[in-house]
């Protein structure tokens, strides 16, 4: 039963791509603008004169370059961190065989399998649309039934069917820029703020660091602005396209193994909500998965060590030496008071506002409850 792309995907396809295009045009501009300036600041002069529409020919052709090697290399970003071993032949538990067949009963080119070395369950699609690769962990082997692992193999198979591969890998590369962006504002935030803390600890370190708190405090924003630009471009194209995706893919590989039920159940396996999540909603891996959550090798602070700016610039106390007087008892109860009713509260709101991330899949519960509906249909 071969697999037609699903249309209403194509067309949110097409809308995502084309806004993709037109992000990293956006993007070439300014660099190109940033440059001429900070060449005319120097002293030197560019003496090419295109116009505007050869300027802005220039940008799409350069857009358009920049999205086919994202499409074709963005994917290597989302499993940098693991270790894959190609399956020769049909592999543990026949997955090799497997995918081989449902690639068959879809008429699409028979991907590749790559198993990695991790605990936790899950699988992904990579590479490009006449080369791809699924790959899967062994936790993901261990944790599935039969029925639910061909359900799994069958919705990555279904992902290649709808064509929706180039595009998504271009987003995984997107997301991955915006994942180091945002890490790399997170540690410059921390350094900032021992900073200030050492400077008004010392005293005159107020005049001291004066000059580096402001350079820092205008690197942080600069690099804020643009992480959330980067941020707010992901959740407008994955909106177009990333719901609709999951959707027809969960489609497919129920009119690929006839089965529902199987891969309703392998969601519920895999997106069980006890393993912790870091960033799942929008780490590139996260984005090609079939639930939401990252397979990439994380950071040492991530796995409870300590950061260098939190070995060498751990927070300071404040607290005073000697017996506290009436009046700091009463400036005490002052700040707790303050502390409890505005500080707390909006370092909340501003800690909400900071770590909120685009969904890159639809609700877990949403896409088994079609599932079901399909199942119920499907025995009527």
């Amino acid at each position: 039963m071969p697999l037609s792309p699903d249309r209403r995907l194509q067309f949110r396809i097409g809308g995502a791509l084309t806004l993709v295009i037109a992000v990293n045009g956006a993007l070439l501009a300014v660099l190109a603008w940033i440059a001429s300036r900070a060449l005319s600041a120097s002293g030197r002069s560019v003496s090419i004169e295109l116009g505007l529409p050869l300027s802005i020919g220039a940008v799409l052709l350069g857009a358009v370059g920049l999205v086919a090697t994202q499409a074709r290399y963005g994917s290597r970003t989302a499993v940098s961190g693991l270790e894959l071993e190609p399956v020769d032949g049909d592999g543990t538990r026949n997955v090799g065989s497997r995918v081989r067949r449902l690639a068959a009963q879809a008429d699409v080119p028979a991907p590749t399998v790559a198993v990695a070395d991790r605990s936790e369950p899950g699988c992904l699609t990579v590479g490009r649309q006449r080369s791809p690769t699924i790959v899967l962990t062994t936790g993901l082997l261990e944790k599935l039934d039969d029925d639910e692992l061909e359900a799994a193999l069958a919705h990555e198979v279904a992902h290649v069917a709808n064509r929706d591969l180039p595009v998504v890998t271009a987003v995984a590369a997107a997301v991955a820029i915006g994942d180091r962006l945002l890490e790399r504002e997170g540690l410059l935030r921390r350094i900032l703020e021992n900073t200030v803390m050492i400077a008004f600890v010392t005293g005159i370190g107020v005049i001291v660091f004066a000059i580096p708190i402001l350079v820092l405090g205008v690197c942080y924003l600069l690099l804020s602005a643009v992480a959330r630009a980067v941020l707010g471009a992901n959740a407008i194209v994955l909106g177009l396209f990333s719901r609709a995706r999951e959707y027809a893919a969960d489609r497919g590989a129920s009119r690929l193994t006839g089965n529902p039920a199987a891969l309703a159940s392998a969601l519920e396996t895999l997106d069980d909500g006890s393993r912790p999540r870091r960033d799942a909603r929008i780490h590139a891996s996260a984005t090609l998965g079939i639930v939401p959550q990252p397979l990439g090798l994380e950071n040492a602070t991530e796995d409870g060590e300590e950061s260098w700016v939190e070995r060498f610039l751990s927070p300071v106390s404040l607290e005073r030496i000697g017996e506290p007087t009436l009046f700091d008892r009463a400036v005490t109860a002052v700040g707790g008071w303050l502390r409890k009713r505005l500080v707390a509260p909006t370092a909340a709101a501003v800690r909400r506002l900071l770590g909120w991330r685009p969904s890159t899949h639809p609700p877990t519960e949403a896409r088994v409850d079609r599932l079901r509906a399909l199942e119920r249909r499907r025995r009527e």
